[in-house]
C-alpha cells in the first residue's frame, strides 16, 4: 500500500506492507473427555484419542509420542498425521500395556501430539488392578480343606 503525506512545503511517500499469518493450535483429548482408564498388568488396553486443529491454518506432520512409567508400552494406530485441516478432528487409537510387574495403583501416562508450530498433551490416569482369579482359587482351596477337616473329625471323632 502506498501512503502519501502532503504538507505546504513537502510531500512524503512510503510503501506499507502487511504480513498476515495464521494461528496454530491443536488439542488432544478423548471423544468423551474422560482421561482415565482401568487396566491389568501385562494386558493391552485401548483408548480413542481425539485430535483437533484449533487454529485457522492446516497442520502438517503431527507426531504422537508418549511418556509412560518404566517398562510400559504405548503404541498408536498412527504415529504421524500427515495433514490435519483447520477446524478438523481426527481420531486415533492408543494402546497402553502396563508392565507385567506393575502393582495395583494409579499411574500417569502423558500422551503428546506436536509439530514445529504447536503441541498439546493429555495426562491419562491409568488404574492398574489385579485379577481376582487367584483370590477365588485360594478361597476354594480353603473351603475344600475345611470340608476335609470336618469329614476327618466326623469319622475319627475328637480324641
Amino acid at each position: 500500500i502506498t501512503c502519501t503525506a502532503t504538507s505546504a512545503s513537502d510531500t512524503l511517500t512510503m510503501e506499507l506492507s502487511i504480513e498476515i499469518t495464521g494461528t496454530y493450535g491443536v488439542s488432544l483429548s478423548t471423544p468423551t473427555g474422560n482421561l482415565s482408564l482401568d487396566a491389568y498388568a501385562n494386558d493391552q488396553r485401548s483408548v480413542t484419542l481425539s485430535i483437533t486443529n484449533t487454529g485457522n491454518v492446516d497442520l502438517e506432520n503431527l507426531n504422537l509420542t508418549s511418556s509412560a512409567p518404566t517398562d510400559w508400552e504405548v503404541e498408536f494406530s498412527e504415529s504421524t498425521i500427515e495433514l490435519l485441516e483447520a477446524g478438523a478432528t481426527q481420531e486415533i487409537t492408543a494402546y497402553i500395556t502396563p508392565d507385567a510387574d506393575a502393582i495395583t495403583g494409579d499411574y500417569l501416562t502423558t500422551l503428546t501430539v506436536s509439530n514445529d508450530e504447536s503441541s498439546a498433551d493429555a495426562q491419562f490416569r491409568v488404574s492398574v488392578k489385579i485379577r481376582t482369579t487367584w483370590g477365588i482359587v485360594a478361597v476354594a482351596i480353603i473351603v475344600v480343606l475345611v470340608i476335609l477337616l470336618g469329614c476327618i473329625f466326623k469319622k475319627f471323632g475328637r480324641r
